[in-house]
């Protein structure tokens, strides 16, 4: 999928209220970090207000189920920030994919070697202010508390995965480098989840903050969706609606509910 950050768009348009079809023709995908959560300090600092998981648990009721969460994370932090709620979701960018009905967990991909999670390791430790989230069937180096670091980071970690995991790429985002399996991103996970019940025959509507976001905001395009990046953000997107931050969203998401 050609990305879409290289596509110079249309300024975006505030997001509107209530989607056209809302609620029997839309299915509406979420990403979380950035999104529907305001970024912290560290991946494990992030909170969600109660409201919030109520709003979307109507939202899931409302649209027949159609709702699913696309995001870096892994399904076990989904289902932790989210609890009670067991959505369909695409976790570390696909690797990981639960249909409706929260069963099987499919595998996108075999996880990075772990010769490249111990050199990135040692690249860390040796560097403070760097940290190292290893998620499975990917791999992460955040450097949210040295944001000076980040040319170092990409140059290096984009330098180990050549050397040691040619079957997986580098995927830049906020203030994180990721290694994830080859192919495996957002835009194929939603395609992947719009062929089956509840998604199939709907309209794709993604809400999301960051580069990995791009691959689903094409996708639901080529479906006749839309999508709406969320922040201050003035960088080239696919998306043709924004909306300023996650507190945003989170009242949108509430107002939608109620809608």
């Amino acid at each position: 999928m050609a990305n879409a950050a290289n596509k110079r768009l249309p300024l975006r348009a505030p997001l509107p209220a209530k989607p056209e079809g809302f609620p029997d023709r839309i299915a509406l995908f979420l990403d979380l970090d950035g999104t529907v959560l305001d970024l912290a300090a560290s991946p494990g600092a992030v909170s969600i207000p109660q409201e919030t998981i109520v709003a979307i648990a109507r939202l899931v009721s409302r649209l027949g189920g159609a709702l699913a969460v696309i995001t870096g994370r892994s399904l076990a932090d989904v289902d932790h920030i989210l609890a009670p709620l067991r959505l369909p979701a695409a976790a570390l960018h696909g690797a990981e994919l639960r249909r409706r009905g929260g069963g099987r967990v499919e595998d996108g991909g075999s996880p990075p070697p772990q010769r490249l999670t111990a050199a990135l390791g040692a690249f860390v430790d040796a560097r403070p202010g760097l940290a190292l989230e290893d998620k499975g069937a990917s791999v992460a180096v955040h450097y949210r508390s040295t944001p000076e670091r980040e040319g170092e980071v990409r140059e290096r970690v984009a330098g180990l995965v050549a050397q040691l995991a040619p079957a997986h790429e580098l995927q830049p985002g906020k203030m994180v480098v990721e290694v994830r399996p080859r192919g495996c991103d957002k835009g194929s996970a939603l395609v992947t989840l719009m062929a089956d019940a509840p998604f199939a025959g709907r309209i794709p509507f993604v809400l999301g903050d960051d580069l990995t976001d791009e691959f689903a905001f094409e996708a639901a395009a080529a479906y006749g969706g839309a999508a709406a990046l969320v922040g201050a953000v003035s960088r080239p997107s696919a998306a043709i609606y924004e909306l300023p931050d996650p507190a945003a969203v989170r009242d949108w998401l509430a107002a939608l509910a109620d809608a």
